[in-house]
């Protein structure tokens, strides 16, 4: 009962209200006269869009393959984040020769390489989800760098103490320690995914929210564009709000602010 009204007294109603005020004034907006409901379409033509969609299985469609590119990005981009940037923030030989190929091209958006994944791989789903595992690489690799050169000293020197090897500590110590940067390294490539994924589904994609997006762009069904906007916009949050929670299981033993 203590837990229920802690939540219901903190975020969760200034959550709610925030939302509830941003629907109130968009009400307020799309109800006036001058409006014109094609560009700035009402939210029940809003929510019957999202209806009729969904009754045509259109929408389940276009959401299981974005959700498809999304994971399989993810983990590909992610995982060889953070096996690349824990090897380059701990081991110096491998920092010196890898280091200057990251940030060589860290600053290159990821739509740079639209052309060249085209010329190279064509319209294929492999290009759609490369893409998007840049993305996430770029953004995530970064993270884990600066987690590992930031492990505390004192960890290290007191495992060396112990007799630790110099991967025993790497393993048992500076990977654990850097665990904090590792999630958030996450939750950011997270949502470099999903601003990706629209630009991934441009490759002549047959399917995907990103196509619905643009079938919504081409036929003027600004209803429908509205309604997988949000739809993205949910399910990012969800997706974020996921790893908030495993970050925090994970982290019990440090000193977060929530």
């Amino acid at each position: 009962m203590d837990g229920l009204k802690k939540i219901l007294s903190g975020r969760f109603v200034l959550g709610a209200l925030s939302i509830g005020l941003v629907l109130l004034i968009y009400t307020i907006i799309t109800s006036r006269p001058d409006n014109n409901p094609a560009l700035l379409p009402p939210i029940p033509d809003i929510v019957a869009s999202f209806f009729t969609n969904l009754a045509a299985g259109t929408l389940l469609d276009a959401l299981w393959a974005s959700l498809y590119r999304i994971f399989l990005g993810f983990f590909i981009g992610t995982t060889l984040a953070v096996i690349i940037g824990c090897l380059v923030g701990w081991y110096k030989t491998i920092e010196y020769l890898v280091d200057p190929i990251i940030e060589a091209i860290r600053p290159i958006p990821p739509l740079a390489y639209i052309p060249i994944i085209i010329i190279w791989f064509g319209i294929e789903e492999f290009s759609r989800v490369l893409l998007i595992s840049i993305a996430c690489f770029m953004v995530c690799v970064v993270n884990v760098i600066a987690g590992m050169k930031n492990v505390p000293q004192v960890y290290v020197d007191a495992a060396s103490t112990m007799g630790a090897s110099r991967f025993q500590v790497f393993r048992t110590v500076a990977v654990p320690a850097a665990t904090p940067f590792i999630i958030t390294g996450y939750r950011i490539a997270l949502a470099a995914a999903w601003t990706t994924l629209v630009a991934a589904e441009l490759i002549a994609a047959p399917s995907g929210l990103g196509y619905m997006l643009q079938e919504g762009r081409r036929y003027f069904l600004t209803d429908q564009v509205m309604m997988i906007i949000v739809i993205i916009g949910a399910c990012a949050f969800i997706m974020d709000r996921t790893f908030r929670s495993i970050q925090k299981r994970l982290m019990i033993w440090s000193e977060t602010r929530e």
